[in-house]
């Protein structure tokens, strides 16, 4: 991270060194920070939406927690569907998995139709795909006021 301030730094004094306007090195700078946030929105409206597809293609199924598997890249829940072991999608709660995740008992779960794959949503899953939808939308209105703010500007 330090490199990167440096880094900024030291472009910033090259454009004053080579005579370009304060206010002008401000707007670049403004525009480029704006423009990475709103590729970020785009990014987590777009991994919502996905996800919301693809719950579509899913049935319901009730399954048994087993425990949580941290041999991955990150931990995640694991539960038995007929005898089948499934993952869920989306990482672990970490905070609180005492009371969240107890061993040998019943959830609700969706699991994919195809029965060659081994994935599921819990329902923290579900409860973090429906927050994350409410913001992907609070983004999109925000992105959007934004462009009207801006070519109002121009």
């Amino acid at each position: 991270m330090l490199e990167v301030v440096f880094t900024i730094v030291i472009i910033i004094a090259l454009l004053l060194f080579f005579g370009i306007a304060p206010e002008t090195i401000f707007v670049v700078f403004a525009t480029v920070v704006l423009g990475l946030v709103a590729v970020a929105m785009l990014l987590f409206i777009l991994f919502f939406v996905i996800t919301d597809i693809a719950l579509l293609f899913r049935r319901r199924v009730k399954g048994e927690f087993l425990r949580v598997d941290d041999t991955e890249r990150f931990d995640h829940a694991v539960y038995k569907v007929d005898n089948q072991e499934y993952y869920c999608l989306f990482p672990a709660e970490s905070f609180g998995r005492q009371r969240i995740y107890h061993e040998k008992q019943s959830y609700f779960l969706l699991i994919p139709r195809n029965p060659k794959r081994r994935s599921a949503y819990d329902r923290h899953s579900l409860i973090t795909i429906a927050v994350g939808s409410v913001f992907s939308l609070i983004f999109v209105g925000l992105l959007v006021g934004a462009y009207f703010l801006i070519r109002s500007i121009q």
